[in-house]
């Protein structure tokens, strides 16, 4: 396997496990972990970021498994981050729970990467409104981080990632066509 692909597939490899961290700060740290589950979530972006252009830099385009399920270990890092809302006591249970069933029954009868992309939203938006309220500066740095991204990535991100996104939701709302 080519090393781009290598480091590519370590970093998204390390997000599961940095989603699995922000769970058990849920579990064991509760409020008092907003700050260590806001740095952590700042952490799992940065490998998200970096993955897919790392990949992309590999003279060959092959597949790996973890590379090909980039979209599942980002969907978790979102449900690890609304189950840590929950748990410290942000997001009622029944809301977290109502949340994931709908979630997950849309996910698996769309199959959309959008719509993956799109429930993301809820849980790191939570996560900033909650971390700007109560833990100001970490709130600050994901805003801080969110800004430099869109900066970094500007030609591309309003030219490609948000038509392809629009594109994608129109198409779930239009035609409900179920993707395969």
């Amino acid at each position: 396997m080519p090393k781009a692909k290598t480091v590519a597939d370590t970093l998204t490899g390390a997000r599961a496990f940095l989603a699995v961290w922000i769970l058990w700060l849920g579990i064991n740290g509760g409020r008092g972990a907003l700050g260590a589950a806001s740095i952590t979530l700042i952490l799992a972006w940065a490998t998200d970021i970096l993955d897919g252009p790392i990949a992309r830099r590999s003279p060959r385009p092959t597949h790996t498994w973890i590379g090909d399920h980039d979209l599942e270990v980002d969907l978790l890092v979102a449900f690890s981050v609304w189950v840590y809302l929950s748990m410290a006591g942000y997001v009622p249970p029944i809301e977290m729970a109502a949340y994931a069933i709908v979630v997950a029954a849309a996910l698996w009868y769309f199959r959309s990467k959008h719509l993956g992309w799109g429930v993301q939203a809820v849980p790191y938006g939570g996560m900033i409104l909650v971390s700007l309220r109560d833990a100001r500066a970490y709130g600050i740095a994901m805003v801080l981080w969110i800004v430099g991204i869109l900066i970094v990535t500007w030609p591309r991100f309003p030219r490609e990632t948000v038509p392809e996104f629009i594109d994608g939701m129109k198409s779930l709302l239009h035609h409900g066509d179920r993707k395969t």
